[in-house]
C-alpha cells in the first residue's frame, strides 16, 4: 500500500505557496479568498484536495473549516506566508494537534504591547513604551519619556495610523485630534530616529533561528514612515551592522518563545550602534523580498520551511548568513499627486539592464495617490544585479526611461 502524501493545509496566500508545497508531494488544502487570483492561478488550486472560501482572517470559521476537512482527511500541518491567516493558521495547528506556527510567537508578534511587555524581561531587548487610549495616556508617556517618540496602532500593519512626533506642534496636534483618538487603542513608543531600518529574515527549524537574509529599507522624510527602496544585502557602510543585527534578532526570537517557521522582524540601529527591535512578524516579508533574499543569498525560504514538514524533514538546515553573491532591490516610484495627461510606455523598463519586473498603477486622467503608508504604491520596479554599484546604474536608467507629464506640463521623473 502506497504511504500517503502529508496533508498540509494553507491559510491565504497566492498560488505560488501552493505550486511549491505540490510540487515538493504535498497533499494539499486551502482556506481563503481567490477574488485575486488568475485563471492560471485558479488551475492551481483545482490540483488542491479541499478549498474553502473563507477569509483567513475569521480565525472560528477557518478552524470550524479545518476541523471539518481534518475528519474527512487527516491534516499533519497548517500554514500561512501571509499578513491575514497567521493567526489562524497556528489556532488550527494547535487546536488540531498538528505542525505550525506557535502560538505563543505568533501572539507576541501579532500584538504590539504584548510583544513590548514580553521584552520587558531582556533589558537588552527593551524599548520605552506604554499603552494609550487617550490624549491624556500619551500626555503622561511624553512627561516620562520626552521627544521623539511615535504612536502606532497596536494590532496594525503597514505603517497604517503611524505618527512620528518629534516636536512639541506636532504633540499638540495629535493629542487635539478628536478624530485620531476614535481609532486607538495605540502603543506608544520611543522614536528610534533615522531613515535607515533593516528588515531581517530568519529560517527557524527545531528551535534554531537561521538569518536567511537582511535587507537594508530607506524610509521617506518625516513625518511619512513609508519605505522608498529595499536593498538585499544592505550597501556599505550600512553593513557594517549586519552581525549585530544579526545576534539581537537571535536573541528576541528565542525570548518570543519562536521555534518554527518564517519571521520578518524590523530593526533600526542607535547612534551607539545598538540595535532595536521596531516590530516582527512569523511570515516572509513583503514586497518581495523572500524573492530578493533567495537571488542574493540562495536560500528559498517558503521551500525549506515546507521541506521540514515531509517525512524525514528533521534533517532538513538553513544556512546562517549565507554569503550573498548578488543584489536584490525594490524602489518605489513617488511621483507628485496631480493630474496625469500621460506617461512613458512602462513596457521600455524591461529593455533596461538589471530590471527583473514592475507593477505600475499611473494612468493618464488620473491622480496618483500620496503614498503615506507601506500599502498599495503607484509604481514598483524590482532589480536583479550583480552588486550595489550595478543597482545605481540601473537606478539612473529608470530615470532616464520613465516619466510622467502632468496637466500642468511639469515632466517627472523618477529620482533614487
Amino acid at each position: 500500500m502506497a504511504e500517503r502524501a502529508p496533508h498540509l493545509l494553507v491559510l491565504s496566500g497566492w498560488a505560488g505557496v501552493l505550486e511549491t508545497a505540490l510540487s515538493l508531494g504535498f497533499d494539499v488544502s486551502f482556506i481563503g479568498s481567490t477574488e485575486d487570483f488568475t485563471p492560471r492561478d485558479r488551475e492551481v488550486l483545482d490540483r488542491c484536495r479541499f478549498t474553502r472560501e473563507i477569509p483567513a482572517e475569521q480565525t472560528i470559521a477557518c478552524l470550524e473549516a479545518a476541523r471539518r476537512i481534518h475528519e474527512e482527511h487527516p491534516l499533519d500541518a497548517s500554514v500561512s506566508f501571509g499578513e491575514f491567516g497567521l493567526e489562524s493558521s497556528a489556532v488550527i495547528a494547535d487546536a488540531l494537534g498538528i505542525r505550525g506556527l506557535p502560538v505563543a510567537s505568533v501572539a507576541a508578534t501579532r500584538y504590539k504591547d504584548r510583544m513590548r511587555a514580553i521584552l520587558e524581561a531582556h533589558p537588552e531587548l527593551a524599548l520605552g513604551w506604554a499603552r494609550v487610549g487617550d490624549a491624556g495616556a500619551l500626555a503622561k508617556f511624553h512627561a516620562r519619556y520626552g521627544l521623539p517618540l511615535i504612536v502606532k496602532p497596536v494590532a496594525g500593519s503597514g505603517s497604517v495610523g503611524v505618527r512620528q512626533i518629534t516636536t512639541p506642534d506636532e504633540l499638540r496636534a495629535v493629542l487635539d485630534d478628536n478624530r485620531f483618538w476614535m481609532e486607538g487603542p495605540y502603543l506608544a513608543e520611543v522614536l528610534v530616529e533615522g531613515d535607515a531600518l533593516y528588515s531581517v529574515e530568519t529560517v527557524t527549524l527545531g528551535g534554531r533561528h537561521a538569518v536567511a537574509g537582511i535587507s537594508l529599507c530607506r524610509l521617506a522624510q518625516h513625518p511619512n514612515p513609508a519605505i522608498t527602496e529595499i536593498s538585499v544585502p544592505p550597501p556599505p557602510p550600512h553593513d557594517r551592522h549586519t552581525q549585530r543585527i544579526s545576534d539581537t534578532v537571535r536573541a528576541f526570537l528565542d525570548a518570543i518563545g519562536h521555534t518554527w517557521g518564517l519571521t520578518h522582524t524590523e530593526v533600526k540601529v542607535r547612534p551607539d550602534g545598538r540595535p532595536v527591535i521596531i516590530e516582527s512578524q512569523t511570515r516572509i516579508g513583503g514586497y518581495r523580498i523572500f524573492r530578493m533574499v533567495e537571488h542574493a543569498g540562495g536560500v528559498d525560504e517558503i521551500a525549506t520551511v515546507l521541506r521540514s514538514l515531509l517525512p524525514g524533514g528533521a534533517d532538513i538546515t538553513s544556512p546562517h548568513l549565507p554569503e550573498t553573491t548578488a543584489v536584490g532591490m525594490v524602489v518605489s516610484l513617488i511621483p507628485p499627486a496631480k493630474k496625469v495627461r500621460r506617461t512613458a510606455d512602462p513596457e521600455l523598463l524591461r529593455a533596461v539592464e538589471g530590471v527583473d519586473d514592475f507593477e505600475m498603477d499611473i494612468r493618464p486622467g488620473e491622480v496618483p495617490l500620496p503614498v503615506a503608508a507601506n500599502t498599495k504604491r503607484p509604481g514598483l520596479i524590482w532589480l536583479r544585479v550583480p552588486d550595489h554599484a550595478a543597482a545605481e546604474r540601473t537606478k539612473r536608467d529608470i530615470a532616464r526611461t520613465y516619466w510622467i507629464e502632468f496637466e500642468d506640463g511639469d515632466v517627472w521623473h523618477p529620482s533614487f
